[in-house]
C-alpha cells in the first residue's frame, strides 16, 4: 500500500463527488479535498476566499495595538 498521495495525482473531476459548496464563492467542494471551516462555513483554500470569510480589519499597526 503506498501512502504517497500524490504518486497517483489527481482524482479526475468528471469523476469526483461534490460534497459541499464553499460559502465564500460558491465554487464545488469535492470529497478528498482539503478546506477551512470558519465558523461553521466550508470555505475552499482559496486565500481571497478565507479572507473575504474572516473580514479581516487592516489597520496601521498604531492602532491594532492600543487598547479598545
Amino acid at each position: 500500500m503506498n501512502l504517497d498521495r500524490f504518486s497517483q495525482g489527481l482524482p479526475d473531476p468528471a469523476e469526483a463527488e461534490v460534497i459541499a459548496h464553499c460559502a465564500a464563492c460558491g465554487g464545488e467542494i469535492y470529497a478528498g479535498e482539503m478546506v477551512y471551516k470558519v465558523d461553521g462555513e466550508i470555505v475552499c483554500d482559496n486565500w481571497e476566499c478565507v479572507i473575504g470569510i474572516v473580514d479581516p480589519e487592516f489597520v496601521p499597526a498604531e492602532e491594532a495595538v492600543m487598547p479598545a
